[in-house]
């Protein structure tokens, strides 16, 4: 699965060519520094302004949901259409992302996701919003995140040298925490007071977006004529030749659809109770600090443990965490909670979104990657839909002990995969080695 090169860097950048190629005018110290580039700051930007909109818009559409429809299993049925929708898009996208120009599409995607909140919005403000509308917008909106979801990804390992992409990943994903904290309670307290102005703020953030994606300089164009991968399969067909990288989309995969399920069904199971927007908004402010401290505390241990032992800590965990919320209704109960269960999100995505990304070939990560999203949207897409049902059938602990329960079966798989097993510490990433579409690499599986 992995060869240690004496030209370490080389192996890295041969096959994920590095975009601050702009910087010309830092020295080779500055660039290797991750704040010390001009084009990961710019690509930092971007991306924060499409999470603000992403953040600020998907929470205040989940309340529209009930805000709508007054019933808990129609607002879950949105959700799983927009989770339908984005399944139909995603390999589509990834074809996309490999064949047209990166930074183009991040402008395309800017633009297009300020269009659809500004609908919302307008559709809203004008009182044209019913369910069979809002089903649609739901199923717009899917198309949309799957076409382009994962361009920002396939982006980022062209944005930094690759021992430098364990570090951006947790960057990203503490700065999705930091975001967290005051977006939920802002979408939700804007909510309150009209409907309509998360998704003006939404649509606004995204027009940013776009403005801090034209300050991209570095070189994200197609590569042409490599090797007829080009087919919209190929991402599909590079999963299931290498069975670590499946073994570990599939893990995570898992721990999404648990944490899918349990965030709805907290969600609804609060609008029900009748607590306040704001307060259920709080809710994911306590999960955002609970980011922030695992960043603290948990990625200080990183250097001192393999991967494997933090993806199998990291899982299990989260799933004593979910389990004891079905013991409680209380919304601060379930905010503590929710911070203990977000603890160990950074250093889990940190070292296998990394992980990963280092291993798909650059002319094959956005079909890759599109074709990992498909799998997760696959398996999440009944989540939302499920939780409600499990909700108005069996009552809400039936709905979080399912979700636990699925967590913590992913965790003793982790702990018996020798797929698991095998991924290193992080300081070693720099060795990966991409696995092409074929070869005759060892794969632990």
């Amino acid at each position: 699965m992995r060869e240690r090169l004496s030209e370490r860097r080389r192996s890295v950048t041969e096959s994920t060519p590095v975009g601050p190629a702009a910087d010309d005018g830092q020295n080779a110290e500055s660039r290797r520094r991750l704040w010390g580039s001009r084009e990961y700051r710019a690509w930092f930007a971007s991306d924060s302004l499409s999470q603000i909109g992403t953040f600020v818009g998907g929470f205040a559409f989940t309340l529209l949901g009930f805000h709508v429809t007054g019933d808990v299993l129609l607002a879950g049925v949105v959700g799983s259409i927009a989770a339908l929708a984005q399944c139909l898009a995603l390999l589509p996208g990834g074809v996309l992302i490999d064949r047209v120009d990166r930074r183009r599409l991040l402008l395309v995607s800017g633009a297009v996701a300020a269009a659809v909140w500004a609908m919302t919005a307008a559709l809203l403000l004008t009182g044209a919003m019913t369910a069979a509308v809002l089903m649609v917008l739901a199923a717009a909106s899917g198309l949309v995140t799957g076409a382009l979801e994962n361009l920002s990804d396939a982006m980022l390992p062209q944005v930094v040298p690759g021992d430098l992409l364990p570090a951006a990943t947790a960057a990203n994903e503490g700065r999705d925490a930091g975001l967290q904290l005051g977006a939920a309670p802002l979408s939700g307290l804007l909510f309150g007071v009209h409907p309509v102005l998360p998704f003006v703020v939404s649509a606004v953030a995204r027009v940013g977006q776009f403005f801090a994606a034209l300050s991209l300089r570095g070189d994200y164009a197609a590569e042409r004529g490599l090797d007829g991968t080009r087919r919209w399969t190929a991402g599909i067909r590079w999963l299931i030749r290498w069975g670590q990288p499946r073994t570990l989309v599939l893990l995570v995969a898992g721990v999404n659809v648990a944490l899918a399920m349990c965030g709805t069904a907290i969600i609804l199971s609060q609008q029900a109770r009748g607590t306040a927007a704001w307060q259920i908004g709080l809710i994911q402010t306590f999960q955002g600090v609970g980011v922030l401290l695992g960043a603290v505390l948990l990625m200080g241990v990183m250097p001192r443990l393999s991967g494997a032992w933090i993806i199998r800590c990291a899982v299990v965990a989260m799933g004593i965490a979910v389990g004891a919320a079905a013991f409680t209704q209380d919304m601060w109960t379930i905010a503590v909670i929710g911070l203990l269960a977000s603890l160990p999100i950074i250093p889990l995505n940190a070292v296998q979104g990394a992980y990963v990304s280092l291993l798909i070939p650059n002319r094959l990560r956005g079909r890759v990657l599109a074709a990992t999203a498909l799998v997760t949207a696959v398996l999440a897409a009944p989540a939302s839909a499920l939780a409600g049902i499990l909700l108005e059938l069996f009552g809400y602990p039936a709905a979080i002990v399912t979700a636990a329960a699925i967590l913590l079966g992913v965790g003793a798989i982790a702990i018996c995969s020798r797929s698991v097993g095998s991924v290193p510490r992080a300081s070693d990433f720099d060795d990966c080695v991409p696995l092409e579409e074929t070869g005759t690499k060892a794969d632990p599986s």
